[in-house]
């Protein structure tokens, strides 16, 4: 009887080391969350710059083309 209840008193050790670590593992979901939340906002304003430049590389681009025409126009 005294075995029986030793190995009882094991698991239920075993099962309160188990729920405090779920516990501790629950309570930096929260923080992990927090922290992918803020690197996606921070990916999607890079991404979003990246786009407002490339945009403002592209209309540079057509208007350097079209200053060059002018110029080449007015040489001939």
């Amino acid at each position: 009887a005294e075995a029986a209840l030793a190995l009882k008193q094991e698991l239920i050790d075993r099962l309160k080391a188990e729920a405090e670590r779920q516990r501790a593992a629950l309570e930096t979901i929260p923080v992990l969350q927090a922290q992918a939340d803020i690197y996606r906002a921070d990916f999607e304003a890079e991404r979003a710059a990246r786009e407002q430049l490339h945009g403002q590389r592209e209309a540079l681009q057509e208007e350097l083309n079209q200053l060059r025409l002018r110029l080449g126009g007015d040489g001939a």
